[in-house]
């Protein structure tokens, strides 16, 4: 499962410029494979309009439940829709954000706008808040379980929960968490798929070629990794740990683009999601109409908000 925990280490953060390869432009142009016609991906316009709306529901149950409530900011949606679910990266990104691995060391710790007012409570006031934003441990739950998975516990009468039944509608959880257990499903039986290894071992005598000893994708990441544990808050070492990472990093994509692996995970994908039992992608439909909901109701609140 090694290649599962690359996934994990695959989100993208500008690090810097550098250059790339010829090869750039056709591989920006390769297919993005996302599970389910990419039923769980938003864009980063839209995860941006949807935490808002989220978040100002969440303020108003606080309101009406005597908590004051500061609206959380938007973290960085550019990066996480842009993303590959399998760890595929073009040769722009690479070459813009290298893994993400560096600027994620060096990233400043957002700060929870709530965090001061939680400072001047009491324990018992600030119990209660969180209990009303979180719910509370002894408070009613509703109980998902997951196909060949955990069974999930929502807390159904915290604010969290209430603003995203508002928004989303009743069904919302136990409709998500079904398709986010399906689609890890669907990614992990890819990247298992004889198709898949094929190109990856391309991919690894393409690394080799270039004189990184990889045998599997997550292997630069670690190396990094090491890396930058090496560095500590040394800043010429970060320094150089980040160029080292961009240099790899430009030469994985090519060597990806090399290998057709964005094209065999989007076949290798096709033939998984071909085989799933009927039953299990039946809420789909459910889904994708109350994400739609939520984003027209998002629009609406952002158009209000704006008046």
């Amino acid at each position: 499962m090694s290649r599962l925990l690359w996934l994990a280490a695959a989100a993208l953060l500008v690090a810097g410029c550098s250059t790339a390869s010829g090869h750039e432009a056709a591989a920006e142009s390769q297919p993005d494979p996302r599970p389910l016609g990419g039923a769980l991906h938003f864009t980063a316009a839209e995860s941006a309009a949807l935490h808002h709306a989220e978040e100002q529901e969440v303020q108003t149950c606080m309101k009406s439940r005597g908590f004051d409530y500061t609206v959380v900011p938007v973290g960085d949606v550019q990066r996480e829709a842009a993303a590959s679910p399998y760890g595929l990266l073009t040769e722009g990104q690479a070459a813009q954000d290298g893994y993400g691995l560096t600027v994620q060391r060096l990233k400043k710790v957002t700060t929870d706008p709530n965090s001061r007012r939680m400072s001047t409570l009491s324990e018992g006031d600030r119990r209660a808040w969180e209990e009303a934003l979180k719910g509370a441990p002894d408070g009613p739950r509703e109980e998902i379980e997951l196909q060949d998975g955990p069974t999930v516990s929502v807390p159904t009468d915290a604010c969290v929960s209430v603003a995203r039944r508002t928004l989303y509608g009743a069904s919302w959880e136990r409709n998500y968490y079904t398709a986010q257990s399906l689609s890890n499903s669907i990614v992990r039986d890819t990247l298992e798929h004889p198709l898949v290894n094929a190109a990856e071992q391309k991919w690894a005598a393409c690394m080799r070629g270039e004189g990184f000893p990889y045998e599997v994708r997550n292997a630069p990441l670690k190396a990094v990794n090491r890396r930058l544990d090496a560095a500590q808050s040394d800043a010429a070492a970060v320094r150089a740990a980040g160029k080292e990472e961009l240099r790899i990093a430009v030469r994985d994509a090519a060597c990806q683009a090399e290998a057709g692996l964005a094209e065999q995970i989007t076949r290798a994908q096709k033939q998984v999601e071909k085989a799933l039992p009927q039953a299990r992608t039946s809420m789909l439909k459910n889904f994708r109409a109350a994400r739609q909901a939520a984003l027209k109701r998002a629009e609406a609140q952002d158009f209000e908000s704006r008046r």
